[in-house]
């Protein structure tokens, strides 16, 4: 919740004091950033599904491979990366102006590495208190620090850079709090052959995710392209404040989800099943509220700038429970192991909505038409394949649990 409010007011606040066109900018930047972000959430979600597995298996030796070293050096190819491929996204996207903020990006990326394989060692360790301190006080700095380069600037370079330092301030804050912990977690007996690649498949599913929910925004900015940050301003501001209240809860605590069902594999396919009706029943009152109230109160908080109908409001809000659904069957999908199946709906979530856009219709109902069409076939390819191969894996683990000399 304080992460979710943080976001709100740092949205508000730029659009406020920036105007449409300076927030369209900054929401493009803010998207390469947490795009980036939202593919190293994979390394949280392996990192959250390795440690919750050896912690249900205290007989397990540990030490084999480091996780801290294992993200470091993923971090650091990731911000390679961002930086040899700025000339093809940077300059399109940003403008020609502004492209230098591809190193802001590179460098909050590679800083955010580190966060996430930290979370997920809190995840997987049980380590609640901490991993809630570190989302808390990730929204607190960053609110924080961008209202004060408000005060002073709207130059979208200063505002970058109070985006990224919340990135190691809430890191250092919170592992000089449980180093040890935390040291000791992060030793596991996985090879670095196999992290690689379970880590490989689960930031190829992060990859997807991160395209319908952090990176969507930069998407949209190659459709309507970089001279027209006043009209994207608006649709982006849509899209995230409709989206916020059911995202930001469901993936601040995706790497809880992941650990109970790994830990509680029996009651996996209830537990998601109260989960999803319970989104639905949160998702329907919310369309409610935004078809009545939506327009006229996002006008009177954002000014006439804003220029989204009502219609498109709610649609993006349903759209928005079809994404919250395939976080929690991605969940139950990644404790099973089963990584392929993890990655496909995703992907094919990604490929689906991408295609959608070349719709010929206008912007703001081809966004909704995509977010909502891509996450629903995702959520039937997740539901259908657990239910196909579960029992596969059941019976095999059965099996193997009523062999001779087994306790």
């Amino acid at each position: 919740m304080i992460s979710g409010v943080a976001g709100y007011v740092v949205t508000w606040r730029v659009f406020v004091e920036a105007g449409a066109a300076g927030y369209g900018l900054f929401s493009v930047f803010w998207s390469a950033l947490f795009l980036v972000v939202g593919i190293l959430f994979g390394l949280q979600q392996e990192a959250t599904r390795v440690v919750a597995h050896e912690q249900r298996s205290p007989d397990v030796p540990r030490g084999r491979s480091s996780l801290w070293l294992f993200a470091a050096a993923v971090s650091l190819v990731v911000g390679a990366a961002i930086m040899l491929l700025a000339p093809l996204w940077a300059v399109p996207s940003l403008g020609a102006d502004n492209a230098g903020l591809s190193w802001i990006v590179a460098i909050g990326a590679a800083l955010n590495g580190l966060v996430a394989a930290a979370s997920g060692v809190m995840a997987g360790a049980g380590m609640w208190r901490h991993l809630a301190a570190i989302v808390a006080l990730d929204g607190v700095l960053r609110v924080t620090l961008v209202l004060v380069a408000l005060a002073f600037t709207h130059d979208v370079a200063v505002l970058a850079v109070a985006v990224i330092l919340p990135f190691p301030l809430s890191l250092l804050i919170v592992a000089a709090a449980g180093r040890r912990r935390l040291a000791t977690a992060g030793r596991v007996s996985a090879g670095y052959g196999r992290l690689t690649a379970n880590t490989a498949r689960t930031m190829v599913a992060a990859s997807a995710t991160a395209i319908l929910i952090n990176g969507f925004p930069l998407v949209l900015s190659f459709f309507s392209g970089p001279d027209n940050h006043d009209q994207l301003g608006s649709l982006v501001l849509a899209v995230t404040l409709t989206r916020a209240p059911v995202l930001v809860p469901l993936m601040a605590l995706s790497s809880y989800l992941v650990s109970r069902f790994s830990h509680l594999p029996e009651q996996a396919g209830r537990t998601m099943t109260v989960l999803l009706l319970g989104l639905a029943g949160v998702v329907a009152v919310l369309c409610l509220g935004t078809w009545l109230w939506g327009e006229p109160v996002l006008h009177w908080i954002f000014g006439p700038e804003f220029g989204i109908s009502g219609g498109v409001l709610t649609a993006l809000v349903a759209s928005s429970g079809l994404i919250g659904a395939l976080c929690i069957s991605g969940s139950a999908v990644l404790a099973r192991d089963l990584h392929g199946l993890y990655a496909g709906g995703w992907v094919v979530a990604s490929l689906v909505s991408l295609a959608v856009l070349f719709v010929p219709l206008p912007l703001p109902e081809r966004t909704a038409l995509a977010l909502a069409s891509g996450p629903a076939v995702g959520l039937v390819v997740h539901l259908v394949g657990r239910r196909l191969l579960t029992p596969r894996r059941v019976g095999a683990a059965e099996g193997a649990s009523s062999s001779p000399g087994t306790p």
